[in-house]
């Protein structure tokens, strides 16, 4: 099976290699985790070691939030867009319409063609979609004028909305980092609880408590074809990025 090797170190080890090509794989993770560097990171290795292009799209942050977060660990990635290798590409929900965005993403993998794409995050544009649920929106979602009628409830919008982006993203023949917020005391993976359903795989990063100490660790809790570690793995944010300490334990 060909892979996407992540080349976050300790990472591809626990995946078996990598994660499966044109895989979706859901990141999710408390605020603080490290969900925005790990998905950077992903994308700058791929340019720097693997030779393939990459995408970001982002809903929470402008573009000089984006670089000067990782200038931080040494990432250039204005010279990587000068470059041809990178495009990152930012949306205000507020102000462009859901369909908009859809359709300049879908443009944009079309005409550059990238092989790894980072989504951050789906949860904004779950939020989005329950509070901006006006006709054009549903209509942009497959529904007819007549079904627009009947009331829907927010959920059913927001999970319509997240099923729309994911089906795309599979079928866009990339591998995908899909970014999501993680509530506490949820009994579910992600904030619109339907995408861990429909991704290939689910990486969780924690920010864990430890004697009064916080503790970063990852976890491969899914990945379809493929064989993968589910153990709770501490990792540490460096001045390279993420590292995964494989064999040691957080408890």
């Amino acid at each position: 099976m060909e892979r996407t090797k992540t080349g976050v170190k300790g990472l591809d080890e626990l995946l078996k290699g990598g994660i499966p090509k044109n895989a979706v794989v859901l990141v999710s993770g408390a605020a603080g985790s490290g969900k925005t560097i790990f998905g950077l990171q992903f994308l700058v290795n791929g340019i720097t070691e693997f030779g393939e292009k990459g995408m970001f799209v982002t809903f929470e942050e402008s573009h000089e939030d984006v670089t000067s977060q990782a200038a931080q660990f040494g990432w250039d990635l204005e010279k990587l867009e000068a470059d041809g290798k990178l495009r990152i590409m930012t949306f205000t929900p507020s102000k462009h319409h859901l369909s908009h965005i859809n359709s300049e993403i879908e443009n944009a993998i079309n005409s550059f063609k990238p092989s790894r794409l980072v989504y951050d995050s789906i949860s904004t544009i779950g939020v989005y979609a329950e509070v901006i649920a006006d006709v054009e929106t549903l209509m942009s979602l497959g529904l007819k004028k007549e079904d627009i009628a009947i009331e829907l409830p927010p959920e059913t919008i927001t999970r319509r909305a997240v099923m729309d982006i994911m089906g795309k993203l599979k079928s866009s023949q990339l591998t995908s980092l899909v970014v999501s917020e993680l509530p506490k005391k949820s009994d579910y993976l992600s904030r619109d609880t339907v995408s861990e359903f429909i991704a290939d795989g689910i990486i969780l990063l924690h920010c864990l408590e430890k004697k009064e100490k916080k503790i970063r660790a990852i976890e491969v809790l899914k990945m379809r074809r493929t064989n993968h570690s589910m153990d709770l793995v501490p990792i540490i944010l460096g001045e390279k990025g993420i590292e995964v300490l494989v064999g040691e334990k957080v408890y």
